[in-house]
């Protein structure tokens, strides 16, 4: 009886494990796969950070990825190929930002086939991966990460058969952002300081990028702040000009860098240098010709943030920054390094170091 019993818990398992998926993806594509995917092709290394928070080896689960280092981030690939070292010999795709190839995606032999959501592979493309038997979803973790992010989690963790764990940290993020929302709405009505965040902020580059009504603006509507770049009506991010900028009289200065800004004069914020380098490359983009003029720097209210804290889940620390910085006193009590622990409780390889200035 004992043996019957225990055959029928391992026959159940595994036909769970090989359950038909039947998932809809962002673009509304109700797409069947035969049992959960286990080898991905991604147009975008970001979306290995999403895999990290579903699964605890998310590299043996992609069959090609883009190796877009400076995408993912030098200094947070450093670690993932330290943990996982197959990832630097796994085979590359063809990254969102340029033409798929569909003979290089058939030949990494995928089972599931991630695009970004602004992707644009041509009908007869995606009509020869489905002749090959190779499904194609797609998710959204950097055009609108405020509405997608959660809904592009959900939607690997079904086609990865990681659902439950992706309603967990689905929950974490969301309560995370309900007291924020909390807050502001027990405040009543807030003054809202006018906002400048600068993007890929370069002293050698024409100035400014910076997100639009969509993209990171929300984040900065959500957190009760203006965003100047909304001025950029229907559009994630793009540039402005420098002279509107600084007409807007910003009480919020925010710019955000990385390594791969090292050889651009950009803001240097990272796990690999010191917050007296930070501060050295924030001043030198303070030095330009109207900066220091800026209300937010006299008040003391510049910041720097890592780009690598956007487009994926780890962005609710980009949001819990913004909020402390828009207003200070309302969420002086917020400790972003506590929900950066409780991130780092569900990723396989958890996020370390300084990614933004203090």
């Amino acid at each position: 009886m004992f043996r019957l019993f225990a055959a029928l818990v391992v026959f159940g398992i595994a036909g769970t494990a090989h359950a038909q998926v039947t998932l809809t993806d962002l673009k509304g594509r109700s797409v069947t796969l035969q049992k959960p995917a286990s080898r991905l092709l991604v147009d975008d290394g970001r979306l290995i950070i999403a895999l990290s928070f579903l699964s605890d080896d998310p590299v043996s689960l992609v069959a090609a990825w883009p190796h877009d280092l400076d995408r993912f981030g030098r200094e947070l690939y450093a670690t993932y190929l330290a943990k996982f070292p197959a990832i630097d010999g796994l085979p590359k795709s063809t990254s969102n930002a340029q033409d798929m190839a569909v003979e290089q995606v058939i030949a990494a032999r995928p089972d599931l086939v991630v695009l970004s959501l602004h992707s644009r592979p041509a009908e007869q493309q995606l009509a020869q991966l489905d002749e090959a038997g190779i499904p194609v979803i797609f998710v959204d973790f950097s055009a609108d990460p405020f509405v997608n992010t959660d809904k592009s989690l959900d939607i690997l963790g079904q086609a990865i058969g990681r659902d439950q764990q992706a309603k967990k940290v689905v929950a974490f993020r969301q309560e995370q952002r309900r007291l924020l929302a909390d807050r502001i709405g027990k405040a009543g009505t807030l003054q809202k300081p006018v906002v400048f965040m600068e993007t890929h902020a370069s002293t050698e580059e024409a100035c400014c990028n910076t997100p639009g009504s969509g993209n990171v603006g929300r984040f900065i509507d959500f957190a009760g702040g203006a965003n100047i770049g909304a001025v950029l009506k229907g559009k994630p991010s793009g540039q402005i000009s420098l002279e509107y900028a600084l007409s807007t009289k910003p009480d919020v200065y925010i710019a955000s860098g990385g390594q791969y800004m090292e050889k651009r004069g950009g803001l240097l914020v990272g796990p690999n240098y010191s917050a007296s380098e930070t501060q050295a490359s924030l001043d030198r983009l303070l030095a330009r010709p109207g900066f220091s003029s800026l209300p937010a720097v006299d008040k003391g209210n510049v910041h720097g943030i890592s780009q690598q804290l956007f487009n994926s889940p780890l962005d609710l620390l980009a949001l819990e920054l913004i909020a402390r910085w828009v207003h200070p006193d309302l969420f002086a009590d917020i400790d972003v390094e506590t929900v950066r622990q409780g991130l780092n409780g569900f990723m396989a390889v958890p996020l370390t170091g300084a990614y933004w200035t203090k």
